[in-house]
């Protein structure tokens, strides 16, 4: 009705995009009013289908871009995950040896204290839940490296699980929240590696501008194939229910305090992941310390 009652309305240009109508564009009637030819029909045709073509690249880059809002989210609740699961173990195993030393006093100081760090560390993956997509940028500033890989190694001394090895003092340029995160991965992901009873060694190091932090496990190892391919690529795990995103996570977490992470592995012998971070005080940005020295 509206349309009929409109006597400026002259003509629809359909707008259509291979088979499928976009729109239509409704013209409105000209000065001099005069009967279409071809060569009006041709002309509009065309520009039909240049808008149509638009409009459709238009529709597919916002769905582009929603879809990577939700891969970017799923990603986060993969790494969120992970994070539960590694959780689940630490209380795992806590629960089973209070069976056995549930009456020893230093077992159950030690129990509070890996509870209360639990708790911590819960309440951070809720923290991280409520601000997904927004990211989360890097702290970075002095860190006493020896203690904290102490501390991260106690978590796992209840299993007798973990050697450290070469604790020499050494304050290291990084976010400890992130290398904290980063080394309980790489620590779990060796213990799931390494047959039973036999320990994952934690060794650590200062080279002059650098520091070095190795995770070395003696379980199956890896090929080249898959460190190249699948080592780092999400979803992806040799071990049986595994996320396949605590090495991802672990890379990140290094590259984002200008740190880096290597790994070397043989089929049959073990595996070694290197965490390498500049010593506080160097004037040099960490990627220029890492080319000078491979040079």
């Amino acid at each position: 009705a509206w349309l009929d009652g409109d006597s400026t309305a002259w003509a629809i240009v359909p707008l259509r995009h291979f088979d499928r109508l976009q729109g239509a564009v409704l013209l409105g009637r000209p000065l001099i009013d005069r009967q279409l030819d071809w060569e009006d029909f041709d002309l509009l045709t065309v520009v039909g289908r240049q808008l149509a073509s638009y409009l459709s690249e238009q529709a597919g880059q916002r769905a582009l871009m929603e879809a990577a809002r939700f891969d970017e989210f799923n990603r986060r609740m993969a790494f969120v995950l992970h994070d539960i699961k590694n959780l689940a173990s630490q209380l795992s195993l806590l629960s089973h040896n209070a069976q056995r030393h549930a009456e020893n006093p230093a077992f159950r100081a030690d129990m509070v204290k890996t509870l209360g760090t639990s708790t911590d560390k819960l309440n951070a993956l809720i923290h991280r839940l409520g601000r997904y997509g927004t990211g989360r940028e890097a702290k970075v500033g002095d860190v006493d490296l020896t203690a904290l890989v102490r501390e991260v190694g106690t978590r796992f001394d209840l299993s007798d699980r973990v050697e450290l090895a070469g604790l020499e003092e050494c304050i290291v340029r990084g976010d400890r929240e992130g290398l904290e995160q980063a080394l309980v991965h790489l620590i779990q992901n060796a213990i799931e590696a390494s047959p039973d009873g036999v320990p994952v060694c934690v060794s650590m190091k200062c080279e002059g501008r650098r520091a070095l932090i190795d995770i070395v496990d003696v379980g199956e190892g890896m090929d080249a194939a898959f460190i190249r391919d699948k080592l780092y690529a999400p979803f992806v795990s040799s071990k049986q229910g595994g996320f396949g995103i605590g090495a991802l996570e672990a890379r990140e977490l290094v590259r984002a305090m200008g740190g880096r992470l290597q790994v070397q592995s043989r089929v049959g012998l073990g595996t070694r992941f290197t965490i390498e971070l500049p010593t506080s005080g160097s004037s040099a940005q960490p990627d220029d310390i890492f080319t000078q020295e491979a040079a």
